[in-house]
């Protein structure tokens, strides 16, 4: 499998910016490229996957099992395809300041895949062999194919660079890219500005393509990607071998204000009998027709809160879903439009279905940034209370007055989030259903049951 990980020194070094016009450059060659993402993020990767016209995978050693990070490269990579991968943060930045996992190097060096390190030049000369040296010597076992230098004030200076790391390491400089791009990606509070909001995407990428083909060496990457070995293959599988048959149809939010969700999750369900039934809160009326269960994903519901308020047809919809027992899985975005209200960051007031009687309001700092573990609370039929599935959460937004009954308890000091309602569950979390495949095949379970019971349900 062509394979190639772009890390970085550090967060900001230009990763996202230099993966989107690789994979832009590479497809518009005639390349199919499968991007994906190491860590916890939906924006950037929502990037990768426009650029390359395919959804881009997650890489996470923490919150998923070695096995299936390897299970999540060989599912979703053909045999002629290029895959690239961006990195988290600095290269060796894990969850914890000790050992490596969640790291982009144990992501590399659990898929054996040749490493690009992108540094900045910025302000340096001789010292950028050093920098660049103590990053390549730091762990043996990784295999750095080369490195690409960013934000440098032109020609000269990169000769004067390239010159020093010629002479410290043997190690390939694909090139550089210039401090003053003229391409710039948009951002706000959660990150870069989210490729579904993001007008004339065609002309972005174009643009990055351009700015990685006249100054990086593309042929010289590609045989980096090329030369990485066999990938290595899992002891333990969690997708079935056969697609179970048509089981129920679940309607996925699906617009600029819903849209944060792993592709490897959805994988799972529909492996497991699920049929993904797309929607858009923002321009639906209602619910699709004939589905037994509703997932509202992430997104920002804050942005659209006006829309969302006038659609109350769909806000109508959804109470009434639930109060007929419908199975509905929300988490963080999702969660807010289920709440009674959402205040925005102006402090203004938008209704939402109601469904819980809390108010999400926006708050103007991050409120929750990090991986977390839960394990069930009593009445959660998606995860009991022996077992426990990882995640995280990136939320400026915090749940007032919510109800009595949690969904989870947060390792590990077991502190109650989240609420449920009949058969609805809400709550900031992000679940990665590969650390817990039963999550995935109870809430299957749970909306054919509700079929059997008085949802239609066709394989259609």
């Amino acid at each position: 499998m062509k394979r190639i990980l772009i890390a970085g020194t550090h967060s900001g070094v230009g990763k996202t910016t230099i993966t989107a016009g690789l994979i832009a450059a590479l497809r518009r060659r005639g390349h199919a490229v499968i991007p994906f993402k190491v860590g916890p993020d939906y924006i950037d990767p929502g990037f990768h996957g426009a650029a390359a016209g395919v959804a881009a995978g997650n890489l996470d050693s923490w919150m998923v099992p070695p096995d299936q990070v390897l299970e999540t490269l060989e599912r979703r990579v053909p045999e002629n395809a290029v895959a690239v991968i961006e990195g988290v943060m600095g290269l060796f930045d894990g969850r914890k300041g000790m050992g490596e996992v969640g790291s982009s190097a144990h992501v590399a060096k659990l898929t054996s895949t040749p490493v690009i390190l992108v540094a900045s030049g910025a302000k340096m000369a001789r010292s950028a062999a050093a920098l660049v040296g103590g990053y390549v010597n730091f762990d043996q076992q990784l295999n750095v194919a080369g490195v690409i230098l960013n934000h440098l004030s032109g020609d000269s200076h990169y000769r004067l660079l390239k010159e020093a790391l010629d002479e410290h390491l043997a190690l390939p400089v694909f090139g550089y890219l210039p401090k003053e791009t003229k391409v710039a990606i948009p951002e706000r509070h959660l990150g870069l500005l989210p490729s579904a909001e993001k007008a004339a995407l065609g002309e972005l990428f174009s643009s990055l393509a351009d700015l990685v083909e006249s100054n990086l060496d593309v042929d010289a990457i590609l045989k980096a990607a090329e030369k990485a070995p066999p990938l290595p293959k899992p002891e333990k599988r969690v997708f079935p071998e056969d697609t179970a048959p048509a089981l129920c149809r679940i309607a996925v939010a699906q617009d600029k204000a819903f849209h944060f969700y792993y592709p490897e999750n959805l994988d799972l369900l529909r492996a497991y009998g699920a049929r993904i039934v797309p929607f858009s809160p923002l321009e639906d009326p209602g619910l699709p027709e004939n589905v037994q269960g509703v997932m509202l994903g992430g997104g920002f519901p804050e942005m659209f809160a006006d829309l969302l308020a006038q659609n109350t047809s769909l806000m109508a919809a959804l109470q009434s879903a639930v109060n007929d027992g419908m199975p509905v899985y929300a988490e963080c975005g999702g969660y807010m439009m289920l709440a009674r209200e959402l205040a925005d960051f102006k402090g203004e007031r938008f209704a939402m279905s109601g469904v819980f009687p809390g108010r999400a309001v926006m708050r103007g700092k991050r409120r929750a940034l990090g991986y977390v573990e839960v394990a069930g609370a009593p009445g959660n039929y998606l995860l009991p209370e022996n077992e426990t599935c990882r995640g995280h959460e990136f939320h400026w937004s915090d749940m007032q007055d919510v109800s009595s009954e949690p969904l989870y308890l947060k390792e590990p000091a077991k502190e109650p989030v989240g609420e449920q309602a009949k058969n609805c569950l809400g709550s900031y979390i992000h679940l990665h259903f590969l650390s817990n495949p039963g999550v995935a095949r109870r809430f299957v379970e749970k909306c054919a049951a509700y079929g059997k019971n008085g949802g239609e349900h066709e394989d259609r």
